[in-house]
């Protein structure tokens, strides 16, 4: 009766384990082609006649604090000076930007890589994702007109400002 009852258990068990074992060839060129998809996806990149150097230049403004309000430290509030803008927009998904200050004339770089986060017939929105090598790590988006090569360029807590292609 126990032995029974045993293979009443481990009959069906078995078959279990058996079905589930199926061809590991075909399951991991399964995973291998979604990840060639997947790869594509990732590193398609702009036409060329998108590639270039867009400039644009950022009005001086007051800094805001967490609530929207002017921040304001020894009674002052906080300036930001007008920056000068330039994003070269490269093969293989890299970006670098220029920031030039327009009252001091100092110069910031940044390296690092966009990615096309949407596509339409007439605008294209391009995330890119920048970085000084040390601890300043700058996210802006560039949103083009297809058409005219014209757009806006919009930073986290910054005012947005107009940028367009140069060549």
């Amino acid at each position: 009766m126990i032995n029974n009852k045993f293979a009443q258990v481990l009959l069906p068990a078995l078959l279990l384990l058996l079905s589930s074992c199926g061809n590991k060839d075909e399951e991991t060129e399964n995973i291998d082609a979604v990840a060639i998809q997947s790869e594509v996806v990732v590193t398609k990149g702009l036409q060329t006649e998108f590639l270039g150097n867009y400039h644009g230049i950022q009005p001086s403004y007051f800094m805001k604090n967490q609530y929207g309000d002017d921040m304001v430290i020894n009674g002052n509030k906080v300036s930001v000076p007008s920056i000068d803008y330039k994003f070269l927009l490269k093969e293989d998904n890299a970006v670098s930007l220029q920031q030039i200050n327009l009252e001091d004339n100092s110069r910031f770089y940044y390296d690092g890589t966009y990615k096309i986060i949407s596509e339409e017939n007439s605008s294209l929105i391009i995330e890119c994702s920048l970085s000084d090598g040390q601890t300043s790590n700058p996210v802006y988006v560039l949103t083009i007109d297809k058409n005219d090569k014209k757009g806006i360029c919009t930073g986290t807590n910054e005012p947005e400002f107009n940028v367009e292609i140069t060549k």
